[in-house]
């Protein structure tokens, strides 16, 4: 009988930690065409800016910029300050909603849904919805600074066109 219980307490233990093995979704790496392709999903040729290795549209509503870079360690040079910029705001408390970081060795994302006090963080706007990546020698933000269901279906569809994780 103690054994039987044992059996049936790891198997427990087991089953209620399965799910958040799966958790991080490893991001792969864009090209530039594939994230234009993306982008053309919900915005107009004349919606965005495209110059050498970036593309971005920047307005009220988004904050949605590609960039890659001459090296990967350029890239995580930059994927790092993001990261510590991220959790001064989140050890200050300045972030209300959720927000999740995933770093690994080649590739990470910062997903946001809430309400940012933080000005030093990323846009330095109140909301943010969609999220901010690294893989290789790219860095990418899709974000909307809108409180709007309107802008977060236009960043999820740009998300799930690239297949990247979403708040």
């Amino acid at each position: 009988m103690k054994n039987i219980k044992k059996i049936i307490a790891v198997t427990l233990v087991g089953a209620m930690l399965l799910p958040l093995a799966g958790c991080a979704k490893k991001i792969e790496h864009i090209r530039a065409g594939e994230f234009k392709d993306a982008i053309e999903e919900v915005f107009d040729d004349d919606d965005y800016v495209s110059y050498g290795d970036m593309i971005a549209v920047m307005d009220d509503d988004y904050a949605i910029v590609f960039t890659q870079f001459d090296d990967e360690d350029d890239a995580e040079d930059a994927w790092e300050d993001m990261v510590d910029s991220f959790e001064d705001m989140m050890d200050d408390k300045d972030f209300d909603g959720r927000a999740r970081l995933v770093n690994r060795d080649t590739y990470g994302y910062i997903l946001l849904n809430g309400e940012c006090d933080d000005r030093d963080f990323y846009t330095g706007r109140s909301y943010m919805y969609g999220g901010i990546y690294f893989v290789e020698d790219e860095a990418f933000a899709i974000l909307t600074v809108e409180d709007d269901n309107d802008t977060r279906d236009d960043v999820n569809t740009i998300l799930r066109a690239l297949g990247l994780p979403r708040p």
